[in-house]
């Protein structure tokens, strides 16, 4: 651990400022000598972040949490410790990445040695407890509607990141002279809606109306995630058309670097110390999944009648924002992936409907440009292993530069145009206290297809 250590070192080199672990009866435990592996994980898919740790326990540490007086808590590990975590990449420029997470589980407790033993403790951020122990049984719109956008930040602020969240990590402060501040980053939606939520979770409702909103462009595509920076509701062509954070280049060890970057330290920090090609296009999922054509069948039950709706690949390809500036080729004549849902497209136009001031929802007119545009961008998926990176997220935007895997001296050097690009980064593991004073960031990416710009 690089702890004190100012400057850049080595690619890798990590700061941790803290490490500690908050008992249920607020004791506070520096973990950073018996933590022998420590990750902290980021989905683009998932609502919360999460930790793993490894701890090789040869002080009783378990048997050191002590329960209250009254035995209202219990002692030893309850699922009420919070792990708290201060740590930035080595360089004097960057703020410290701030996090507390709740441990809810502990596993594979086993015996390493006579006086020793080895558990594995897992966490998740503390705004998942609140969320997980309301379930949401209201309307949501009023009686015009509103933005799905609204909705969301109203439930955020509600059940995610609430009040009272804020004022344990402001208590927590003054206890470990640590606060953290998240944002709330919400894209903004169209279209008034009105909903029943009919006893969800308060992910499940997220979920919900992640699904049912509706773009500007008219292709939706809206996920809810965490990163370092706080809580996001975003929608996928807008993460596509940010700007690229950083580029990172995977080079043979024996080959000659050139550009005088042996002793560059910005160009050790960007290099690919591995990678892996998850996935390069797959033409039955691509099908499947109505990438290139589908036919959503609209039923209005009140009405009695039916009306079809047909995606065509070719007509929306342009409008989608890419990574890459091409289409992904396929069979665009082949069968449409046949799709059915009820409908109440025009009721609100019915005067035989008036009373009911009904809104129709937006999700079947736009289902088949959604789904379509979920195959393209992950199209291609790749996983790299860089030089620990505290400053990159989940949603950000990278580049890639991957040789040609040939010993043809004419390739030689020459990048794999199908490889490298621009890529989303839809997963992330920041590794650390793996022994080895080294903090390693590993990277699932996507992108849709096509040579690199």
């Amino acid at each position: 651990m690089s702890e004190g250590i100012t400057g850049y070192r080595n690619p890798g080199d990590i700061d941790i400022r803290r490490f500690s672990l908050i008992s249920a009866t607020g004791q506070i435990i520096d973990l950073s000598s018996l933590t022998i592996d420590f990750s902290v994980f980021q989905n683009l898919f998932e609502h919360y972040l999460q930790c793993d740790l490894v701890i090789n326990d040869s002080v009783g540490l378990i048997n050191t949490l002590n329960g209250d007086k009254d035995n209202s808590v219990a002692g030893g590990f309850t699922g009420g410790e919070i792990l708290v975590v201060s740590y930035k990449s080595n360089d004097d420029s960057l703020e410290y990445k701030n996090h507390f997470f709740a441990l809810y589980e502990l596993t594979d407790r086993k015996r390493i040695e006579e006086r020793s033993e080895a558990y594995f403790l897992s966490g998740i951020s503390i705004e998942a407890y609140p969320a997980m122990s309301n379930k949401i049984c209201r309307a949501y719109g009023g009686g015009g509607g509103n933005l799905i956008s609204k909705m969301v930040e109203s439930i955020i602020g509600e059940f995610v990141y609430t009040e009272s969240v804020k004022s344990l990590h402001y208590n927590y402060r003054d206890t470990i002279g640590l606060r953290q501040t998240k944002e709330v980053d919400v894209d903004e939606t169209i279209g008034l809606q009105k909903y029943i939520i009919p006893n969800l979770t308060v992910d499940d409702t997220i979920d919900f109306l992640a699904k049912e909103a509706d773009s500007p462009d008219h292709i939706p595509y809206y996920i809810f995630y965490e990163n370092s920076k706080g809580f996001n509701f975003k929608n996928l062509g807008n993460l596509i058309k940010q700007d690229v954070k950083e580029e990172f280049v995977y080079l043979p060890s024996n080959l000659n670097e050139g550009k005088g970057s042996a002793n560059d330290e910005n160009f050790d920090r960007t290099k690919i110390i591995s990678f892996d090609v998850i996935k390069q296009s797959n033409i039955l999922d691509n099908i499947q999944g109505g990438l290139y054509k589908s036919k959503t069948i609209h039923l209005d039950i009140l009405r009695k009648n039916k009306r079809e709706v047909t995606f065509d690949y070719n007509d929306y390809v342009e409008k989608f924002s890419k990574l890459q500036p091409h289409k992904i080729v396929g069979d665009v004549d082949t069968f449409p992936v046949v799709r059915m849902m009820t409908s109440r497209t025009g009721h609100d136009n019915d005067s035989i409907f008036a009373d009911e001031a009904p809104t129709p929802k937006k999700y079947g007119e736009v289902i088949g440009q959604s789904q379509s545009y979920e195959s393209h961008i992950f199209n291609t998926i790749v996983e790299i292993n860089i030089p620990g990176d505290s400053e990159l997220d989940v949603g950000d935007i990278i580049r890639l530069n991957i040789p040609v895997a040939s010993t043809s001296n004419d390739q030689d050097g020459d990048e794999d145009k199908y490889l490298s690009g621009k890529y989303l980064i839809t997963k992330l593991r920041h590794k650390m206290l793996d022994g080895n004073d080294s903090f390693t960031t590993i990277l699932e990416c996507s992108k849709d297809t096509g040579t690199k710009i």
